[in-house]
């Protein structure tokens, strides 16, 4: 290999470079490491809990904790008071907290100090007692529980393509109508993509597997395209007979109208099956469902997804409802209107979890609300309301973990332009 007189000249530069240079540092000096401490979830809900702080960097480091703010609730032990505990970089530290009994959420600080000099300070709070702390969690999609004898509660779960265990979406379940009052999900590109599984359906990534709730499927060769292989009866169990049979279609006016779309939901085969689960369904205007509802889904999934996640609730009302029966007979109650609510960060990039905004003008929220007797063709402009509407209308509080402080200016916007739909 031959060498220009160029190169060798600047080899030799470098060579004494390396040899005269003060600030060099030795390889053995030289770490591959980022140092960096965060908690897995900074809020917790207002009984008995657990947060965990996931540690980075270079295991040959050692880490002192302390518990600066909040030590009259929060502990490193769950039996006892301690404030301070050593261990290693890179292993999880475990902060206890004792239920909350006040009315009031209440906040905490953790120091992280690095033997290698960096260090780390971590805010964390909880959430204020709950009448039903069962229910309680601090998803930011979820509305405040609301005691009615028709409604049931529940959440289902998935495993998605990487293998996390997450929450897929929540119900509010009314027995006696037969369809949810709202459902409510975390909207984020970990749910939309990475499929890795066939399906029956005309699109991509629909498995079509049209179920009573918390059925187990799989995909089938022969139409339609997949089976029922059993019943994850999880508590509370939503008992079959107060469901849908929505295996069928209603009939010629009224399509079956997904809540939770399927679109939002194909990173694996029941990710997506569980969004064809009769608790997901409502009658809906055939035209509406393909027409001015499909326009705000797909500007919601396409266009508002972001890094800190866009949170969904999606819910009826019965104002001039009307009955239709399903193809076993069973009376199912057709909302009057359909509303979709939205809310995420505007910067979409913060990091941080909704609880944590102390300023309105940081987040964004809108509502929309349609009839349901829509020909499809509607400016979804023409239906922006606001969050605090649909509150009024519904009877239900949404987002109701956002800080007291600017919850309501927060949800009173509904500035159409602040959404590129």
């Amino acid at each position: 290999m031959r060498y220009s007189s160029f190169s060798l000249i600047f080899a030799a530069c470098v060579a004494l470079t390396g040899l005269f240079c003060s600030c060099s540092s030795s390889n053995d000096e030289w770490s591959p490491y980022t140092s960096r401490a965060a908690f897995d979830s900074d809020v917790a809900t207002g009984d008995a809990a657990r947060l965990t702080i996931t540690t980075k960097g270079d295991p040959k480091y050692t880490l002192q904790a302390e518990i600066v703010s909040g030590s009259d609730f929060a502990s490193f032990s769950e039996e006892t008071s301690i404030l301070r505990r050593t261990g290693i970089v890179g292993e999880p530290i475990a902060i206890y907290l004792k239920a909350n009994d006040t009315a009031q959420r209440r906040y905490g600080n953790v120091l992280l100090r690095y033997s290698s000099g960096e260090t780390f300070s971590l805010d964390f709070s909880q959430l204020e007692k709950s009448n039903d702390p069962k229910y309680d969690r601090v998803w930011a999609e979820q509305p405040a529980h609301r005691e009615n004898d028709a409604f049931i509660y529940k959440t289902y779960y998935t495993t998605l393509s990487s293998g996390k265990r997450v929450r897929n979406y929540s119900v509010c379940f009314d027995k006696e109508k037969k369809v949810s009052q709202w459902v409510a999900y975390p909207l984020h590109s970990i749910y939309t993509s990475s499929r890795d599984y066939t399906t029956g359906g005309s699109t991509k990534g629909r498995t079509d597997a049209w179920a009573y709730d918390d059925a187990v499927t799989e995909y089938s060769s022969s139409s339609p395209h997949y089976k029922i292989t059993g019943y994850n009866l999880t508590d509370p169990v939503i008992d079959q007979s107060c469901q849908q049979y929505i295996i069928s279609t209603y009939g010629t006016e009224h399509a079956r109208g997904h809540m939770l779309p399927s679109a939002s939901r194909y990173s694996t085969w029941q990710t997506n099956a569980q969004t064809f689960y009769a608790t997901n369904m409502m009658p809906q205007n055939y035209d509406f469902n393909a027409g001015s509802w499909a326009k705000v889904e797909n500007g919601a999934r396409n266009k508002q997804t972001c890094a800190d996640t866009l949170y969904v609730v999606v819910g009826t009302l019965y104002e001039k409802a009307t009955t239709i029966r399903d193809k076993k007979g069973s009376t199912i109650t057709v909302p009057s209107h359909c509303y979709k609510l939205l809310l995420r960060t505007k910067n979409g990039n913060t990091g941080k979890s909704i609880t944590q905004f102390t300023n309105a003008s940081e987040l964004k929220c809108i509502g929309f609300l349609f009839e349901n007797s829509d020909n499809g063709n509607i400016d979804i402009q023409r239906a922006v309301v606001s969050v605090k509407e649909v509150e009024e209308r519904s009877g239900f509080t949404f987002f109701h973990n956002l800080p007291k402080e600017i919850a309501d200016q927060v949800k009173s916007q509904k500035n159409y332009s602040d959404w590129n739909f």
